[in-house]
C-alpha cells in the first residue's frame, strides 16, 4: 500500500504542475505543512526519476522534468515508493491449527488463491495508475478549486518568492 510518501509527492508534482516558476521545498513544504526534510527526501527520489528539475539560486526552486501530461501517476509513485505493492502474502494458509506441524498438500500446493486474486486487482489498479497523468489531477483540481482559492494561492507563492528576494536585497549592501 502507498504511504504518505506518495500522497505528498502527488499533492507536490500538483502544484508545481500550476506554477509558471520554479517552486522551493521550502515553500511546498510550508504551503503543505509538511516536513521539508522528508519533501526533501522525496524530491531527490523525483529528480533522481527524471520527474522534476531543480534550478539554483534564491529564485530557484523545482519545476516538473516533462509536461504534466507526460508523466503517469504511476510513475511518481515508483519513484517515490519502489517495489511498494498492495499485498504481501505471508502464506499464512499453512498456519492452519487443524494441520499440526506440517499442512496437506492440497491446502498449500499451487499459488495462494488470496494472492493470484490480490495481484491480478494490483495490475488491474497499476495499468489505472499508468493511464492517469499528473495533468489528470491538475484538471480535476481546476474543476474543484474555486477561483479566489486559486488566486490566493498564486499570491501566497508569489509573495514567499519576493520575501526571499527582497531579503536577499537587504543582506547585499550597496544593491538596489
Amino acid at each position: 500500500m502507498y504511504g504518505a510518501g506518495a500522497e505528498n509527492a502527488l499533492h507536490s508534482m500538483l502544484i508545481l504542475a500550476t506554477r509558471p516558476a520554479p517552486v522551493s521545498i521550502s515553500d511546498l513544504a510550508s504551503y503543505q505543512k509538511l516536513s521539508e526534510p522528508f519533501l526533501a527526501k522525496l524530491f531527490t527520489r523525483l529528480k533522481k526519476a527524471g520527474l522534476v528539475r531543480g534550478t539554483e539560486g534564491i529564485a530557484g526552486g523545482f519545476v516538473l522534468a516533462r509536461p504534466a501530461d507526460s508523466i503517469p501517476v504511476l510513475e511518481v509513485l515508483q519513484a517515490v515508493d519502489p517495489g511498494r505493492g498492495l499485498f504481501t502474502c505471508a502464506e499464512i494458509r499453512r498456519n492452519c491449527a487443524l494441520f499440526g506441524a506440517a499442512p496437506p498438500d492440497w491446502a498449500v500446493s499451487g499459488p495462494c488463491r488470496i494472492h493470484a486474486f490480490m495481484t491480478e486487482a494490483e495490475g488491474m489498479l497499476q495499468r489505472f495508475l499508468a493511464s492517469q497523468t499528473v495533468a489528470d489531477l491538475v484538471c480535476e483540481y481546476s474543476c474543484k478549486a474555486p477561483e479566489p482559492f486559486v488566486a490566493a494561492t498564486d499570491g501566497w507563492f508569489a509573495e514567499r518568492k519576493q520575501d526571499r528576494l527582497g531579503h536577499r536585497r537587504a543582506a547585499a549592501p550597496g544593491r538596489a
